[in-house]
């Protein structure tokens, strides 16, 4: 993946990450891929414009400065664009890929775009599995099912619980992949 080239030619290793804002990520066949609970889409949509709009590779130390941080804050954000398959982190470079090219150029519903690349990551997958059986959830018991897989974003059941809310309310809502009922319950969008 991307982030350990990105590491390197930036002299970071996994420690700088902090697990509860980034948690880190085996390899696909060890773990499934984990949205960040500290990135929203504003974040990825500024990611993929910036990138666009400063050509074809982009250093990610430039990219770091323009969009106003360190690499170690930019780095939730790049991994959770490389997740959707929009951007591409190769030997220190930063660019689009053929799908962030056309999202890019997309001007309405961009991170409507995304709900295929969504369902398969989690919270959301096991969110739409569980609305499926059951027509709508909670956080709370979606949280839990996670917690039993051994997929949590913080060390504490409650912040956990709290955590999963906030990804699926900023980013599957967002999305249109789930809506939210008058019962305060998660159910297909």
């Amino acid at each position: 993946m991307g982030r350990q080239n990105l590491l390197a030619a930036c002299n970071l290793s996994e420690d700088h990450m902090d697990s509860a804002q980034n948690p880190k990520q085996a390899s696909t066949d060890q773990r499934p891929l984990m949205m960040p609970a500290n990135v929203r889409a504003g974040q990825v949509l500024g990611l993929v414009e910036i990138v666009g709009g400063l050509g074809t590779a982009v250093d990610a130390a430039k990219l770091a400065d323009e969009f106003g941080g360190d690499l170690v804050t930019l780095l939730p954000i790049l991994d959770t664009g490389e997740m959707l398959g929009l951007v591409k982190a190769e030997k220190g470079d930063i660019s689009l890929t053929e799908f962030g090219l056309k999202f890019q150029k997309t001007s309405k519903y961009k991170v409507r775009l995304l709900k295929d690349q969504l369902s398969k990551i989690e919270p959301f997958k096991t969110a739409l599995e569980i609305v499926s059986q059951k027509g709508s959830t909670s956080a709370a018991e979606i949280a839990e099912v996670l917690w039993d897989k051994d997929i949590r974003w913080h060390h504490t059941p409650e912040m956990n619980e709290k955590l999963v809310q906030t990804l699926l309310i900023h980013w599957a809502i967002y999305d249109g992949l789930l809506s939210y009922n008058v019962n305060g319950k998660f159910q297909k969008g």
